[in-house]
């Protein structure tokens, strides 16, 4: 009698400390970015929508992502750049020349940094998803990358917005 009342209280205590369980990353994300594309574009359709892979994210991915970022940038302002000239715009050109030449100074010390960087300390995921997206008669595919912590705070809301207005964009 006394193994069954205590076998009864052993499996009442784990049937309490069972929490529900918590939607996986596939499902996370997937409902993260149902939302961005809502609040873009309500007229567009998640047709599929897969993780293709999943990495965990140290200093140095970190540093390499910083540069990434700031290639895209510098090639923004190169483009500025020849606009101004193309437009004879010379308030513009002395600007953007300014911009360019301080951005070029910067890339050795990127690198310098991607190369000392700790690969050690995870500071959080990537996950690569492929997704493709419906408007009208018209669809389209993409990667999006999310970066989170581990705490599932997605770190570049901003990045998922521009690349679904830039696909809502090609679909009009």
């Amino acid at each position: 009698m006394k193994k069954e009342q205590t076998l009864t209280i052993i499996l009442f205590a784990l049937l309490l400390s069972c929490k529900s369980k918590h939607n996986n990353l596939p499902d996370r994300v997937k409902a993260n970015f149902i939302s961005h594309v809502k609040n873009i574009d309500s007229t567009l359709v998640l047709d599929s929508f897969s993780v293709i892979r999943v990495d965990t994210i140290n200093r140095r991915m970190e540093r390499i992502i910083d540069d990434t970022l700031y290639m895209m940038e510098f090639s923004r302002v190169q483009t500025q750049l020849s606009n101004a000239i193309k437009g004879k715009r010379a308030d513009s050109i002395e600007f953007y020349h300014g911009e360019v030449n301080y951005m070029q100074t910067q890339f050795d010390s990127l690198k310098r940094e991607i190369a000392a960087a700790d690969t050690t300390k995870k500071l959080g995921m990537v996950a690569v998803c492929r997704v493709r997206l419906k408007k009208n008669n018209a669809s389209q595919e993409m990667i999006v990358y999310y970066f989170l912590d581990w705490n599932m705070k997605v770190w570049n809301p901003q990045m998922i917005d521009t690349a679904i207005s830039n696909l809502s964009k090609k679909l009009n």
